[in-house]
Formats: C-alpha cells, structure tokens, sequence
C-alpha cells in the first residue's frame, strides 16, 4: 500500500484550497471535502472571513445544514470562533477586525443557522401572499406526520364511495383495491415536482379476445387434468396454485367480459417465474411439457404477450389516476388549512422565488452570502431555491420566471461543501447526477476545489481506503451519471502510541446460514472482546462504534453488549417500548369507555396488574363484575383490587387534565423504573418518558382530554424509527447504530459488524431527470411482495434504478470504513456472499487476521440471594425512611418583593413577619398591567421592527389577559405603547444604549444568611459553606465563563435544622458603565393614592436588595440605584 502519512510540520496537501476558502471571498466556490478533512471547519472558516473582512453582516448570512443537530453544533462553533479571534485582535491596526468580530457577536442571533426546511420556512413567513399563503401557516410536526397523511387518504376513499366514483367501478373490473394505492399516494406526495406518466394504451380488439380465452380455457384444462383432487402432503406447487385459482375464476365468475379475461391472462403471464414439483403431479413427464408449453404461452406468445403489457398498463394508468388526484387534492387541502409538510415548504418556496421577481430581489439583498453543508444530499428542489436565492432575477418583474439552470449567481454569494463519495441518501431525494450537473455549472461562474488532507484516520486506514476505492474498480477514474470520481486522501500524522490498523476476523458456520444465529455469535465475540480490552485499560467504552448494514439485528448486539454491562447507545432500533406503550394506550381506552367489559379485562390481563384468567372466572363466579365506574367488594380479592384502583383512576380523569393524569399513573405504577431496567433500558425508558412529552405537549395546545392525548400518541408512534434515548448524546458509552445514522460521526475503533447483512431490495420507483429539469416518475404497484401493475418499460427504469443502488452501496461502503480513527475491524462469513462487507475482502484476505475475536465465558451471574421477611420488612423501612427524609425541603425560596413587603429591617438582614396574605396589589390596575409593563419594555430593549414590538405587547395584553375591545384588540395597546415610547426616550434608557453593558429582565437567586423565619434559631456556620455551594451550581453564570462548584447530589438537613433563605427576583435593568453598575426597577403607580409614600420607602428597600445581591452575583460594586415610575415619567435615584 501507498504511504498517505504526512509529518507535521509541512505543508497541506490542499493548503491552496483552504486558503482560498477564506481569502477568495467574491467567488462562488464548491468545495469537494473527502472523509475526515474538516470540511465543517472550513465552512466556519469561511463564515468569519466573510464578517472580519467586512464582506457581510452576520444577518446577511444564512448558513443552511442538513440536520437540527448539526445546526446546532455550526452555531456553538461559529460563535466560539468569533469570541476567541475577537479576544486574539489587538493590535491598533487589526482594531477594526476586533470591532466587527464584536459587532457580530453582539448579533449573532441574528445569523441564519439551520436546515434547508427552517430556512424555506422563514422565506415564507416574510412573503405568503405571493404564493396564496395564509400568513399564519404552520408546520405539521413529524410525529404528526404519518397520520396527518393517512387520516386524509381515509377520507378521500371515503368520499368517493359516496359520491359513487366511477374509478372504483373500474378498479374492481381489474382485481384492483384501492388500499393497494395507499403506497404509491405517499410516493407521489413525497415527489410534488415529479410527473407520473401514465398515458392511456391501445385495446384489445373482439377478434383478439376471442383467440385469447380460447387459448387461455384450453391451458387451464389441460393443467386442471394434471392436477390431483387431493392436496400433496407438501402442498400446491406455484404453477398448481396459478391453474386451480384460473379454474375457479372460470367456473364461478366466467371470462365472459374483457377485463376479467385480461385479469385471468395476466396472473399466468406472471413475471415471477412459474416452477412445478414434479413428484406433486398425477404424470412428472406430462407435467413438464406443461410447464413448458405455459411458458412459451406467455414469454413468446405475440397475443398473449400484449394482452399481459396491456392489463399491466390499464391497471397502473388506473392506479395512478387515483393516486395523482388524491395527491392534488391533498397539496390543496394543506394549503388551504394552512398546514404544510417538508415538500410544501420546499416547492412553495421554489415557487415563490421562481414567479416573484420582487420577492426573488428583496430576499436576495437580505440573504447576500448562501453557505450550504452536505450539499451532496440536497434534492432537486433544494438546488432551485438556493441557486435562485443566490442569484439575481432578469428583467420583466413578476412575469419573468425564474430557471435556476441558466441564472448565475452573484459573486461570491454561494459556498457549497459536500463530497459526492458520501451521497447516501438517494431515498430522501437525494441526486448524485443532480450534483454532477452543479458542478459542471460552477465551471461557468465560479470554482471547484478539492479537501484531501484526512486529520481523521491513521495511515493505515488511509492507505486501505486509497487502494480499496482507487483502483476503479468501486469508485472510476472519472466520475458517472450514476457514480462520483475517488480521490485519494492524504493523512496527518499525529500521535502513533496507540494501537492502530485494518483488522478482519471471522464468525463460524452458523446452520442453514441463518442470519439471526450468524448475529448471535458476532455479538457474543464482540462483547467478550469489547469486555476484555476495557478491563485491561487499553480502551474507554466511548472509543467504539458497531455499524449494522441495516437495523434488523441492532437489538441482538445490544442485549450481548447489556449482557456483560457495557454501557451502550443504540441508534435506529426504533421504539423499543412496544409494551409499555401498547399497556398505556390499552389504559387510556379502557378510561375513556369504562363500561367496556372487554377493554376492562384487556387491562387487569396485561402487564400493569397481571390477573390470569383463573382468577377472573372465579371472580365472575363469585358474583363480581368487570365494571370501572364503581366501587367493588364482591368476586376475587386481587381483581376487586385491581378493579377499585382502576375505579379511583377513572374518576381521577374527571378532576384532572390527561397530562397530570397520565403522569400520576406511570409513576405510581413505576413504569419507568421498570423500563429501565430491561433489555435497552435506557432507550425504553427515554421512549416513554418522549411519550409523557408528547402528552404533555398536546395538552398545552389545548386538547387535555384522553381522546386527543391518545390519537397524539398513536400518530408519534406511527413513525417507526422514532429514537428517545434517556440522555441523548450521552458520551462515554458504546455506539451501536445502522450505517445510514454514522454519516458525519468517528470513533477510535470502529466495527463493520452483521456480517450477513445485504439484501438487495428490488426498486419499486426510478425518476428520470432530463437536462431542462424535467422530471418524470414510474412507480410500481405492489401488495406485499406481488407485483400488482408497473410502469411501461420499467424492466429498463428497473434495470437503470439498480445501477444507481448498487453505486450507492459503494459509497456507502466508503463511509463506513472511513469513520475509524485508529483502528478498524471487518467481521467475515465465509458461507455468505451477501455480506454487506463483501467488496473489503480483495484487500482483507492479504491481512493477516491478527485479532481473531473469540467468544470468553458467559458473564458471572448475579449472586444468589436469600431473602427473609423481617429482612425485607427492614429494608423497605429503611427506604421508605430515606425517601421521606429526601423529599423535606432543603431551603426555601423567598422573593425580594415578598421581603420587603413582609419584613422588618434588622442590623443583619430581614426577619419575616405577618401574614402570607398579599394584601394589595402592585397599583390599582392590579398585578398584570405591571407584568405586562415589564415585559413590553423587556422586548424593547430587542432591536426589532416596530410592528414586532407592537406585535409582542398585543401578545402580552392578551396573556394577562386585559380588556379587549369588540373586535378581539387589547384596549391598553396604544396606551402601553406609550409607556414604551416613553421610556424608551428617557435620559435612562439612553445611559443603558451607551453603556458597556445592557441587560434587561434578569431573574438571580441568591442566599441570604440574615433571612430567618420567626422563632427560627441561627443557621450553624457549619453550612453556610456546602449551602453556598448548592446554590452556585443551581445557577448559570451570566457574568463570567468559570465554572460552578461540584456540589453533591442533595444537600440534606437534619429535622431540628432551619430551611436556607434564598432569596430570589427579577432585575429590570442593569447596565454597566465607569465605576460600576447601575440598577433600575420600574414601577407603574400613578402616585396618587394616600398609601404611595409608604410603598415608596419599601421599593427603595427592594431596589436596595436588588443592588445587593447583584453586587455578590458579579463582584462589581453597584454604583447608582434607580427607581423610573413610567406612569409618571419621572425617576429616583440614589
């Protein structure tokens, strides 16, 4: 193998590239960036050129990702970026760098970072009407998703029944359901920029039908006189099966009309080829020639051949007649309603940039610089909206439409990152031709250079890549329709103490080849080795990934992993609390129909209570019944146990709303616990606790009842590949995934685990795209695994479809050997040659197979236990004492308005007095004129448009909730605006825009030693220290970057010890300016009431308390107080 390494200290391979990245600033540059070279880093790279050269503004840059995640992680870096260089410039002569790197720091929310459905969601909101949008649209969730698009399927065959459609009669003329179509809807749903041909085809003539069922009568009887009466032991071959259904359709319904002839025709005409058990047949040789006969009949039968092409053709242009209308009328009913998916989003956005000129300049201008992560996976759509942004409209205003194939983009505002050898996501849309074509289009109008540096992978991987994929034989010389072009990665060497290379090893002869056994012993070596090397010290659990092909078998390596107690995290077994779930919405039914005997016992059987039927008949026999609406006391103890609990439950639901219902339950019946401690724990329990979420989210939208909390659940869990972990991106943990979840990820050792993995899929949809854009669509209709009707020609679009599969299991293949940092392990079966690794063994087989993983003995069992009654009677005691002590409170929250209301002054601090009662309100219009004061005057010191603050108080009025007048408008608006204004013009507010820093409603808790309620003795000194602590590491720290104080996990108190006084508020302003801080509370009393005077003595108490904590907060002196009475416009100071 070639060497790849290179020495520290020189030169980059690429160093020209990544310098042009941040210094060519004005060209439009597509960056191909192979595994491991830091392709995200040179995209920030680039985004803090564009701000410290003064190219942009942080808000005249969108950068668009292709995951929530990784949208994420682009901000944190951005802006950590941005803070170390402003820190690192200096110099009198870089000052103006420093004061844009600050400025866009001060910004930084202001920068777009997101994917591509936020971004064209935003695009939206700023021009609705231009492409007949209710400005108040929104995104239909993705658990919603699923039964969002079902629910609606439903109705519309609904509605055709009703209205007695023709279509149906004609579906039912060729064998055809319409629950068959359901499938091919979705993939015309997904596809909206996509055409689906299916053009009307010839008939057949009287003459020719005629001939045909002549033909047709003389083969069914000829092979029904082969067939025996009775069934062999066996069972029918395939061709028995096709004669005895064709003599039964002949018998009972006739072939008296053409379309049932066709139907009979095209079931033997099969594509699925016809074989017979010789030894099942009255006469093996006469069965034979039968056999063959058929198969001339319909592989060279000119008549019989058309007939077949025919049927196929009319039963897929039927098909996607009603699959293409009920997709039309499904796009209008989501526009109409306001609600959009993925695909609206993205096609009303193309539509608006393509249509609208004005919209086209005007989000342009705003959107000046497009950088674009993982570009290889963009679909069609996505390239539109981007290339249109990107560039500028031509003359002609809204008639001149837009066409992303000919319009180049302005300099320097599109920077793509991607690399065509990582394109895996042809299911989602994803084109590699596609991204051919953008790359020859930035030959036209700007630039296309090459990452090779690998900072990832040692050398040896490095060098197994190059010579594995550099040959042509997986990746050609020259990049294809279908395939990209391989360059070769070069690495930077770094340490090389650890333990680093290729490795294989292999899993022996499982019976019959059985994938799931073949499983089975993989992970039971991996285990053992995994095990093995942790307990030598030579790795941490988080240095290893096991990569799966697919997702079928995640589950059996992540019971051997749990097995021996490796700390694990699966990615892409989906929902793993099937019970759980099913027990809970099995619960919530029974609730909402309680009268129901059958959902009553379908409860007590399963696994929250566990009744057997034993017990149930006995209790029936006793004269008990199965009824939740009452109190029992007659039948089988444990049922009228489980009944009355069930009863308590149910009239729960009357008082409370299903959130704190559903919550209660699960917690009384310890659900959770349980999860987590089976097989997967953590993901069961991750999953039920995104279960508690989604109730908990559908209540807050206002639908508390169990019907909607269950319809909620039941759409979140129609999406199969739903993953909640307990603690998502838990680190130091083994990462168990299916190859399609690694993409972007690496680790130390990586395993190319399920070595029996691959199972080419037939394609059952191939688009065709033209080179004026156009695409066309073919489907295939199918019901399980039977072909129902194709496409025209689609054994060609099938044969093409393939082509592109296969290229992309090689850039699959890439990815997965590409993750490993140090060392990478390829696990063989000899008796397979579907393995998904199967491509690696040229190169494996000159390896020796140094690290053979062998299964070690079964991890030791847990230890016997025995178990007496008065020890378990000791021990629930014990914890029951534990729990009751853990649950007292360890201190108290009081807030400084309560202080100053309650209190009397001391030489230390406050002693608390009087009632709990308040007694008063913050002035005469009450409490929430102040809250909604303070909260206008909060989004105020936000520079926003002026109809967004006005937007924001509108909000707050209704919130809190004021007079409205009878149009549904707050009544105080214009008033509260005023205030505003007011404010906003005061000398104050000025000091606090020119200060070093501004911040606005700041809520702090801080402890006050001097706080004690009455008859309370002195807090020991002895915590004083640990309560500090405990306070500190509950708080995030917005004046400093250091890090809290480790704290133990709870902070106990003995019964005769005093709570700890925390005092807690909310600062209104604080700035900060020469010689300290300034802090201002507002007030919104008129002043004219008798009680002002005394009222103001205990605001100057308040602000003063407030200055005091503030002052231990941040260790700065506060150096002014101010009251501001905005009612009165005018302000105290001292």
């Amino acid at each position: 193998m070639t060497d790849s390494g290179e020495k520290k200290g020189t030169e980059l391979a690429d160093s020209s590239a990544r310098s042009r990245i941040k210094e060519d600033l004005e060209t439009n540059l597509l960056v191909e960036a192979g595994a491991g070279s830091g392709k995200t880093t040179e995209l920030i790279e680039r985004m803090v050129a564009l701000v410290s050269e003064g190219e942009a503004l942080v808000n005249e840059i969108a950068a668009v990702t292709f995951t929530r995640k990784a949208a994420t992680e682009l901000r944190e870096r951005f802006q950590g970026r941005l803070e170390r260089l402003a820190r690192d410039e200096g110099s009198d002569s870089e000052e103006i760098i420093r004061e844009r790197l600050v400025s866009a720091l001060d910004d930084i929310d202001q920068v777009f970072i997101g994917t591509i459905h936020s971004f064209c969601a935003r695009l939206l909101r700023e021009h609705p009407l231009e492409v007949g949008l209710d400005p108040t649209f929104e995104q239909i969730p993705a658990d919603e998703r699923v039964r969002f698009e079902s629910d609606f399927w439903d109705r519309y065959l609904e509605r055709l029944v009703r209205e007695a459609d023709p279509i149906l009669s004609e579906l039912s003329n060729v064998n055809l359901n319409p629950s068959h179509i359901r499938d091919l809807f979705r993939e015309v749903v997904k596809h909206p920029d996509v055409v689906f041909p299916h053009d009307t085809v010839e008939t057949i003539s009287v003459t020719e039908m005629a001939d045909l069922r002549h033909k047709l009568e003389d083969i069914v009887e000829t092979g029904w006189e082969l067939i025996d009466d009775k069934e062999p032991k066996m069972g029918w071959d395939s061709l028995q099966k096709v004669i005895r259904n064709l003599h039964y359709t002949h018998e009972i319904a006739g072939w008296d009309e053409p379309s049932t002839l066709l139907d009979a025709l095209s079931k033997l005409c099969s594509p699925t080829e016809i074989n017979i058990v010789q030894n099942r047949w009255r006469d093996p040789g006469l069965a034979v020639e039968f056999r063959d006969r058929v198969r001339e009949f319909a592989d060279k039968n000119e008549l019989a051949k058309r007939g077949a092409e025919f049927q196929n053709a009319h039963r897929y242009q039927l098909a996607m007649r009603i699959a293409i209308r009920g997709a039309r009328e499904f796009a209008d009913y989501r526009r109409r309603i306001g609600r959009l998916d993925y695909q609206d989003l993205l096609g009303l956005s193309a539509e608006l940039l393509r249509r609208s000129a004005d919209a086209r300049h005007q989000l342009g201008d705003k959107y000046r610089r497009i950088l674009v992560d993982e570009f290889q996976d963009t679909d069609p759509l996505q390239t539109e909206i981007l290339f249109l942004l990107a560039s500028e409209p031509g003359v002609g205003g809204e008639a001149a439409e837009g066409d992303w194939r000919r319009d180049d983009p302005r300099p320097g505002a599109l920077f793509l990152v991607g690399d065509p050898k990582q394109s895996i996501y042809r299911f989602r849309r994803a084109d590699i031709n596609l991204y051919s074509f953008v790359k020859d289009r930035f030959a036209d109008f700007g630039s296309v250079l090459t990452l090779t540096m690998n900072f990832r992978s040692r050398p040896p991987i490095t060098d197994f890549v190059n010579e594995l994929f550099g040959k042509g034989s997986l990746f050609p010389g020259e990049g294809s329709e279908e395939q990209a072009s391989f360059q070769p990665l070069n690495t930077w060497v770094s340490d090389s103490s650890a333990a680093h290379g290729v490795y294989w090893y292999e899993i022996g002869h499982q019976l019959r080849n059985n994938r799931k056994l073949i499983a089975e012993e993989d992970a039971a070596r991996l285990a053992t080795w995994i095990n093995s090397r942790l307990t030598a010290g030579e790795r941490v659990p988080g240095d290893f990934m096991i990569l799966t092909r697919d997702t079928k078998q995640l589950r059996v390596y992540a019971h051997a992993l749990e097995e021996w107690g490796l700390p694990v995290q699966v990615t892409g077994a989906g929902v793993s609390a099937e019970k759980e779930l099913e027990e809970l919405q099995v619960l919530l039914e029974c609730m909402i129909d309680p009268g129901n005997p059958i959902k009553v016992v379908a409860v007590l059987v399963g696994l929250f209570f566990g009744i057997d039927y034993e017990q149930m008949l006995q209790h029936q026999e006793d004269g008990g019944r199965f009824d939740v609406m009452e109190a029992h006391s007659i039948g089988h103890p444990m049922v009228i146990e489980a009944l009355n609990k069930l009863n308590s439950w149910w009239r729960a639901t009357a008082t409370s709303p299903a959130d704190i219902f559903i919550s209660g339950v699960i917690s009384e019946l310890g659900v959770l616990p349980y999860a987590a401690a089976g097989e997967l724990g953590a993901l069961r329990a991750g999953t039920l606790v995104y279960a508690l979420e989604i109730v908990q989210a559908t209540t807050l939208a206002g639908d508390a009842s169990l019907p909607g909390v269950l319809r909620a659940l039941r759409s979140a869990f129609a999406v199969t590949r739903v993953e909640a972990p307990l603690e998502p991106g838990r680190s130091g943990v083994i990462r168990l995934m299916n190859l399609h979840q690694a993409k972007g990820l690496e680790a130390k050792v990586v395993v190319l685990a399920d070595p029996a993995g691959a199972r080419s899929r037939k394609p059952n949809l191939h688009v065709q795209r033209d080179e004026d854009g156009t695409a066309s669509g073919y489907l295939k209709v199918m019901r399980g695994s039977r072909t129902l009707a194709t496409a025209p020609d689609w054994d060609e679009k099938e044969e093409t479809e393939k082509r592109f599969q296969e290229a992309e299991e090689v850039r699959l293949l890439y990815v997965a050997v590409t993750r490993a940092k140090s060392e990478l392990w390829v696990a063989r079966y000899p008796h397979n040659d579907q393995s998904p690794w199967l491509k690696l063994d040229p190169l494996l087989t000159k390896l020796e197979p140094e690290g053979q993983l062998m299964i070690a003995d079964e991890p030791d069992p847990r230890a016997e236990t025995s178990l007496k009654k008065e020890v378990v009677e000791r021990d629930r005691k014990a914890a029951a004492d534990r729990l009751n002590r853990s649950a007292k409170s360890s201190f108290e929250y009081r807030s400084v308005t309560r202080i100053v209301e309650k209190a009397e002054i001391i030489s230390e601090g406050f002693v608390a007095t009087g009632s709990d009662e308040d007694d008063r309100g913050e002035n005469s219009r009450g409490f929430s004129w102040g809250s909604v004061v303070h909260g206008a005057l909060a989004a105020a010191a936000v520079d926003s448009p002026p109809e967004f603050l006005r937007g924001t108080c509108r909000d707050l009025l209704r919130e809190y909730q004021r007079p409205l007048d009878d149009l549904g408008e707050p009544i105080e608006l214009t008033e509260l605006l005023q205030v505003v204004g007011v404010v906003r013009a005061s000398e104050l507010w000025t000091r606090a825009l020119e200060a070093e820093k501004m911040m606005v409603e700041v809520p702090f808790a801080v402890q006050h030693e001097g706080i004690q309620a009455v008859g309370d003795s002195e807090s020991p000194k002895s915590r004083e220290k640990s309560a500090s602590e405990f306070l500190a590491a509950r708080q995030m720290d917005i004046f400093s970057t250091t890090e809290s104080p480790k704290v133990g996990d709870e902070l106990s108190l003995e019964e005769d010890e005093p709570l700890l006084q925390v005092i807690e508020g909310v600062v209104d302003l604080a700035f900060r300016e020469d010689g300290g801080w300034v802090i201002a509370d507002y007030k919104t009393d008129l002043g004219t009431d008798p009680d002002f005077s005394s009222r103001l003595e205990n605001y100057r108490q308040q602000v003063d308390l407030y200055a005091d904590a503030w002052a231990r907060l941040t260790g700065d002196p506060v150096k002014e107080r101010i009251l501001f009475f905005t009612a009165q416009d005018r302000l105290e100071s001292w």
